[in-house]
């Protein structure tokens, strides 16, 4: 084999790989819209702006009451750079709002606001348990602490 040859072969090879890349990928993502069903997946990693519509990070982490296994919150990931002195929020799930295309969600604060929201590092997570800190991230962000209801690790 020549060497142009080979040098067609694989210029061929990078864009068949290319193209077939391409067509995986949207296709992924109709088969995904078509389904109405919000995956876990899709959430962590997705984008939250503020009411100014500036970015205030993404979506770390999802956290599931083990006994309903419904979601109650989720963890935005705020500040730092490229993971150093980061800072995450705990974001009561009922204060998510999604973007009308469903690929931003939107959060009724500012980067001012947040810089005074209750947050925590990356590497000690809160005690969900706590009442107390449940209610503090609950008024934060104005939503009402569901009384008659059990949280995640109440008693």
């Amino acid at each position: 084999m020549t060497k142009r040859s080979q040098w067609w072969w694989r210029w061929h090879t990078v864009i068949m790989s290319l193209l077939l890349a391409v067509v995986r990928t949207s296709t992924g993502v109709e088969a995904r819209d078509k389904t109405g069903v919000l995956k876990a997946s899709d959430v962590i990693g997705m984008k939250v702006e503020g009411t100014n519509g500036k970015s205030l990070g993404t979506i770390k982490d999802l956290v599931l009451d083990p006994d309903e296994g419904d979601v109650q919150y989720a963890v935005l990931d705020f500040g730092g750079f490229l993971g150093i002195k980061d800072k995450y929020f705990i974001i009561p799930w009922e204060a998510i709002t999604f973007t009308p295309n469903g690929k931003k969600i939107m959060l009724d604060v500012s980067k001012r606001d947040l810089k005074n929201a209750p947050g925590f590092d990356k590497n000690h997570w809160p005690d969900f348990s706590d009442q107390q800190q449940q209610m503090l991230i609950y008024e934060f962000y104005e939503i009402p602490f569901p009384q008659g209801e059990k949280k995640q690790g109440t008693k």
